[in-house]
């Protein structure tokens, strides 16, 4: 399967319990429901203002980098 929701090229992936968090050039973070097929986009989070460069999640916490020199926290309950 292709992903393709992004506008941006895709710099950082994370995967956690099915669910894959895709970072690009777009600015945004796109939240993947993977263990369906095929792979079904479920949210779009923004609030960066350039590149999303990194991604990691830690309990229950998605901690994304970007070239706006900030990093968020993003709580997934």
């Amino acid at each position: 399967h292709t992903l393709t929701d992004h506008t941006g090229t895709s710099r950082a992936l994370a995967l956690a319990g099915g669910v894959l968090y895709s970072g690009s050039n777009d600015k945004t973070i796109i939240v993947w429901d993977v263990a369906q097929a095929p792979p079904v986009s479920l949210h779009t989070l923004t609030g960066h203002t350039n590149f999303v460069t990194t991604l990691v999640v830690v309990q229950g916490r998605l901690y994304s980098g970007s070239d706006d020199d900030t990093i968020r926290v993003w709580n997934l309950c």
